[in-house]
C-alpha cells in the first residue's frame, strides 16, 4: 500500500513540474531554421546575420532548459525562388519552430508573403528592411527585430538639412526596394527641414564601373552641396575608388553613408577614405554600453574580427527568442502561443549591443536611432554618434499619423517627390494642410 501510494505521489509530481515547464520537457530538441544568402555577391549579409545566431546561441550552450536546439541554415544564394523553397523544406522537411532570416530587402518582400500564407511558423526577419514587411503588408506571424530602411535615415535627413547645412542633395544607389526606402525616409526629413531638393541616380544592383555616373556627378557639382552613397557591399568600394579617381573629392565635400556604407565590415575595405563619413543607423560599433563591450569581445573572440550591425541582428534575434520561450515555458510547439510572446519582448540597455527597443503593434522595433561620423581610434576606423534620437518608431516623425502614413502610396524608386514643392503638395494629401502650414512655421520637426 506504502508502495502504491509512493508510485501516485511520484507521477503526480512529474504531472506538475510539466505543468510548470509547460511542454518544453516533452520535446527532444527545439528546432531553428536560419535563411539568407551565404554565397554571391551577398554573402556578408546572410553570414553575417547568421555569425551572431550561432553567437547567441552559444551563450545559452545550443539549448533551452536542457532541450537541445537544432539549427538547419539555408543559402537563398540572394534568389527568391530559392528562398521560397528553402522555406518550404524548413517548414515540411525540418519542422522548424523558428525561422530566422531572411537579410536582404527583395527576399524580405517574398518572405513576408510567404508568412502570410504559413502563418503558423513564427519568422524573426533578420536584416531585411524594407518598410512594408511591418506597414502595408504587415501579419502576425513576422516579426523584425531589426529595422526599416526609411526608420533609420528619416533623422538623417534631418540632420544634413539642419546640423550641415545643406540645401541639395544627390543620392546614389542600388536600384531595388531598400535602397528606394533609404532614400524616401531621407527625402522627408530633408525637405521637411530645410532643405530643398534631391536627386536620385539609379544603377543595377551589381554594378561596379560608375564612370558615366561620375561624369554626371562631375557636370552636377556647380548646383548640388554633397552626394550620399546607398549602395551596399562592392558597389560601395567601387564608388569611393572611381568618386577619388575621378576627382569628385576636389568639388563636393566628404560623401555621405547610407546605413550599410561605413559599417564595420566595409570600413577595412574602404580605409581612410570612409574618415568623416556621416550616416544614421540603430547600431555603432562605438557604443560603449556593457552590452556591446560584451557583444564585441565575445565576437572578436570566435571569429577574429570585430561586428557590424549585420551581426548584432542574428545575436538579437536569438534573445528575443529566448525571451519569449521564457516567458512561455518552452511550449514552442504551439506557434500562437509563441508568436504572441515573440511580439510582447523587450530588450534593456543591459540586453541588446544597440540599446533598448520594443515592439510596435506592427511588430517592428521603436528604439534609438544614432547619427553617426568615422573617426579612428587607436588606428582603427570606427563610428561614433554624433547625436541619438531615442525611442524612434518605422514610422518616424508620424508615429502619431500611422494610418494617413500608409495611406500614402508606398515607396517607389521615384516616390516620394524629391523636389520641395512637389513634395509639400503630395504630402498635404495625406497628412493634411495643417501638417504642412506646421513643418514650414517651425521651418521643420521640433525635437
Amino acid at each position: 500500500m506504502v508502495r502504491k501510494n509512493w508510485i501516485v505521489a511520484i507521477t503526480v509530481v512529474f504531472f506538475i513540474m510539466g505543468a510548470l515547464t509547460g511542454n518544453a520537457l516533452a520535446l527532444d530538441e527545439i528546432r531553428i531554421g536560419t535563411i539568407g544568402p551565404t554565397t554571391g555577391w551577398a554573402t556578408i549579409f546572410g553570414q553575417g546575420c547568421l555569425n551572431g545566431i550561432k553567437l547567441a546561441l552559444g551563450e545559452y550552450n545550443n539549448e533551452f532548459n536542457g532541450v537541445p536546439i537544432k539549427v538547419f541554415s539555408e543559402d537563398t544564394k540572394a534568389d527568391v525562388e530559392v528562398m521560397r523553397t528553402k522555406l518550404d523544406s524548413l517548414k515540411t522537411r525540418d519542422k522548424v519552430h523558428l525561422i530566422i532570416g531572411p537579410s536582404l530587402g527583395h527576399e524580405g518582400m517574398a518572405a513576408v508573403d510567404w508568412g502570410a500564407r504559413n502563418p503558423e511558423v513564427p519568422m524573426l526577419i533578420g536584416y531585411s528592411a524594407p518598410e512594408d514587411i511591418t506597414m502595408r503588408k504587415a501579419n502576425k506571424s513576422v516579426i523584425r527585430p531589426g529595422w526599416t530602411g526609411a526608420q533609420v535615415i528619416f533623422n538623417f535627413g534631418q540632420y544634413c538639412a539642419k546640423n550641415l547645412g545643406y540645401k541639395k542633395i544627390i543620392i546614389v544607389g542600388q536600384d531595388y526596394s531598400y535602397p528606394w526606402d533609404q532614400a524616401a525616409g531621407f527625402i522627408r526629413g530633408f525637405l521637411e527641414n530645410g532643405g530643398e531638393k534631391v536627386e536620385r541616380i539609379w544603377h543595377p544592383v551589381e554594378a561596379v564601373d560608375f564612370s558615366s555616373i561620375m561624369a554626371k556627378l562631375m557636370s552636377m557639382s556647380k548646383e548640388y552641396d554633397a552626394v550620399l552613397n546607398n549602395s551596399g557591399g562592392a558597389q560601395v568600394i567601387g564608388f569611393f575608388k572611381q568618386w577619388k579617381q575621378f576627382g569628385l573629392d576636389k568639388v563636393y565635400p566628404q560623401i555621405l553613408g547610407q546605413a550599410n556604407v561605413p559599417i564595420v565590415s566595409m570600413l577595412s575595405e574602404l580605409g581612410d577614405s570612409a574618415l568623416g563619413v556621416y550616416s544614421s543607423l540603430h547600431y555603432y560599433d562605438g557604443n560603449p554600453s556593457g552590452a556591446n563591450k560584451k557583444f564585441r569581445d565575445s565576437f572578436k573572440k570566435e571569429y577574429g574580427h570585430y561586428p557590424d550591425v549585420i551581426a548584432v541582428q542574428g545575436y538579437d534575434a536569438v534573445h528575443v527568442a529566448f525571451k519569449a520561450m521564457k516567458a512561455i515555458n518552452g511550449q514552442v510547439d504551439d506557434p500562437k502561443k509563441f508568436i504572441a510572446a515573440l511580439r510582447q519582448v523587450k530588450m534593456s540597455v543591459e540586453e541588446s549591443p544597440r540599446g533598448p527597443f520594443y515592439f510596435d503593434k506592427y511588430a517592428n522595433p521603436v528604439q534609438n536611432i544614432y547619427i553617426k561620423k568615422v573617426v579612428k581610434k587607436d588606428g582603427r576606423l570606427m563610428n561614433e554618434a554624433v547625436k541619438t534620437y531615442t525611442d524612434v518608431s518605422q514610422f518616424g516623425p508620424y508615429a502619431d499619423m500611422a494610418d494617413k502614413y500608409m495611406a500614402a502610396p508606398a515607396t517607389t524608386r521615384d516616390y516620394p517627390p524629391g523636389d520641395k514643392a512637389a513634395y509639400f503638395m503630395e504630402i498635404e494629401k495625406y497628412f493634411g494642410k495643417d501638417y504642412v502650414e506646421k513643418i514650414k512655421k517651425n521651418n521643420g520637426w521640433v525635437d
